[in-house]
């Protein structure tokens, strides 16, 4: 039978083991974080901070025609250069009271760090139209076709978007909105300066859409971008600001 002091020293090395292991199981996950924070430089490069502005004006030329003009800066690498701009006339022909349909074109100037710049010329085709509500939430529809065309480059890139759009007053009816939207972007077909077939990117904002004076609307935003290419896929996290003007 064992002794009360073999009891005792058998105690101290049991807790002595314990804390040995424990002083290891600490350093282990010590070496697991540093491995992880190693390891986000890389992960970063594949990440962007950005900042689009985007300027609206639409106007009733008759009672089921508008027309529109949209101008889009985009401040990229952590909004420090201009990256892109974008300029879009369209015009709308009013189907029903909620629903338009929309022909466009769009000059796309991107100038990229590691690549030339390119100018791109888009033509579209856009429906938006009422799904329904949800209690107190709107939700509408946009259904995009784009043809784009690259300067310099002979292939046609087909892309189809499909946005769906959430809103809800956050009072009466001169309040503000809360806007929440999605948008899935799908290639049709591979091109020679650069598109593949398959999904392209996934867009996702929320904000708040702001009355300023009659017709006069600001939407500041957060969007959230995920762009899927071979290799590394990237992820943009952009400040969006809308402004727009109905008259």
């Amino acid at each position: 039978m064992a002794s009360r002091s073999e009891e005792r020293r058998t105690a101290v090395l049991g807790l002595l083991g314990a804390r040995k292991i424990g002083n290891s199981l600490s350093h282990l996950a010590g070496c697991a974080f540093v491995g992880l924070v190693s390891a986000t430089p890389a992960f970063a490069q594949d990440q962007d901070i950005q900042q689009w502005t985007l300027l609206v004006s639409q106007k009733q030329v008759a009672d089921d025609m508008v027309v529109q003009v949209d101008v889009q800066p985009r401040m990229t690498n952590n909004a420090s250069r201009l990256g892109q701009f974008q300029l879009s006339p369209s015009i709308g022909y009013k189907v029903s009271k909620k629903t338009t349909f929309f022909l466009g074109y769009m000059y796309v100037h991107t100038d990229p760090v590691d690549r030339p710049a390119t100018n791109e010329n888009r033509i579209f085709q856009h429906v938006i139209f009422p799904v329904g509500k949800i209690g107190e939430v709107s939700i509408t529809a946009r259904t995009r076709i784009e043809e784009r065309m690259v300067v310099g480059a002979e292939d046609l890139s087909v892309r189809f978007r499909q946005q769906l759009r959430a809103q809800m007053r956050l009072g009466d009816k001169d309040d503000p909105k809360l806007v929440v939207w999605t948008e899935a972007f799908y290639n049709l077909n591979d091109a020679d300066w650069g598109p593949r077939a398959g999904f392209d990117r996934w867009r996702n904002l929320i904000g708040v859409d702001i009355p300023i004076a009659q017709g006069l609307m600001i939407e500041p935003a957060y969007l959230d971008q995920m762009v899927f290419r071979p290799g590394k896929d990237r992820h943009d996290q952009i400040a969006s600001l809308t402004l727009s003007y109905h008259f």
